[in-house]
Order: C-alpha cells, then sequence, then structure tokens
C-alpha cells in the first residue's frame, strides 16, 4: 500500500458521502494498494493508515469512524464481516524497554487475521498479532489481545470467550471455556 495515495484517498472519503458510493470506495482503495473486493462496503469517515498489505473480503461492512493502522506483514478482513462504529485495528506495538529512556522501545508489527462472518461491537480495540476465527463475535467496548476461536463470543477487558455456538446442535454453551 502507499502511504501517500491513502492519505489521498482519507482527503477524498471526507468529500463523499458517508454510505453511498461504495464501490467508487472501494476502486479508490484498490489503487492505492488494498486487495478490496468490489463488494465491500466502506462508509466514508473510516481511515486507514500504513504500507502493510491489508485485504477485505467480499460483502464485507466498515462502520463510522472505523480506524485502521496497518504496517506490514498486514492484516486481512475475511468475507461478510461487519465491523460497527468506532472499532480500531492496529497491528504494531513496541517492545517494553524498561532500560532505555522511554518505555516503549523497538516497534514491531504481528499479522491481525479476522476470518469470515465476524461481527466486531462498537469501539472494540482489535491488537497485534490477533486471529478472530470464523463466525465469531466480538462485544461492544472489548479490547482483543488473544486470538478468539470461531463461533465465539468474546466480551471485556482484556476480552474472555464468554460462550461458544455449537453449528451440529445449534446451541450456545458456556461449558469448556478455557
Amino acid at each position: 500500500m502507499s502511504s501517500f495515495l491513502l492519505w489521498l484517498i482519507n482527503g477524498v472519503f471526507a468529500l463523499l458521502p458517508l454510505t453511498r458510493l461504495f464501490k467508487f470506495k472501494a476502486m479508490l482503495l484498490a489503487f492505492s494498494g488494498v486487495n478490496i473486493s468490489r463488494t465491500a462496503r466502506i462508509v466514508s469517515s473510516v481511515r486507514i493508515v500504513g504500507t502493510g498489505l491489508f485485504e477485505i473480503g467480499e460483502d464485507t461492512f466498515i462502520g463510522h469512524r472505523v480506524f485502521i493502522s496497518c504496517s506490514p506483514p498486514g492484516i486481512t478482513i475475511g468475507s461478510f464481516v461487519d465491523i460497527a462504529p468506532k472499532v480500531t485495528i492496529v497491528n504494531g506495538t513496541h517492545e517494553l524497554d524498561m532500560v532505555g529512556a522511554r518505555t516503549a522501545g523497538a516497534g514491531k508489527c504481528l499479522p491481525i487475521i479476522i476470518g469470515n462472518g465476524v461481527w466486531i461491537g462498537a469501539a472494540a480495540v482489535i491488537l497485534p498479532g490477533v486471529t478472530i476465527g470464523e463466525k465469531a463475535m466480538i462485544a461492544a467496548g472489548a479490547v482483543v489481545n488473544k486470538d478468539v476461536p470461531a463461533y465465539s463470543l468474546a466480551a471485556g477487558v482484556p476480552c474472555r470467550i464468554i460462550k461458544h455456538w455449537n453449528p451440529t446442535t445449534k446451541a450456545w454453551s458456556s461449558e469448556d471455556l478455557s
């Protein structure tokens, strides 16, 4: 991805209707190097920064005021994902440095993978190195600092698994939540 082109596209987004022209927005993001499906729907108030590999699958919706910072190795968002307003997805962090002048030591980036059919609630934060499995749900305000298995509901700060969906029995279970 080109950070200059993304900066320019973020400026163009600010001039576009919030929830219209989705194919045009996808085309602009593709021009900047984002691997995006033409059926993805991005609200104009979304801000994307960085230079990492960034992929967005089919029929994915990214809502109002979502912030995505994507550094190499990148972020993958699957198909049929719903991302609510004010979600933050950041794949960069720092090593802790208790010897140097700053506690935030050397920078590092880890991939983020968001599986197909995931729903991320409003104001959730997705941190570096996390994989969210297929059809998982992240509750509003959750801070996701570890992997979330497929068909799970995760909530809290930091998030923890609240329950699992069993696709065979079509029922929720709170058992065995290790």
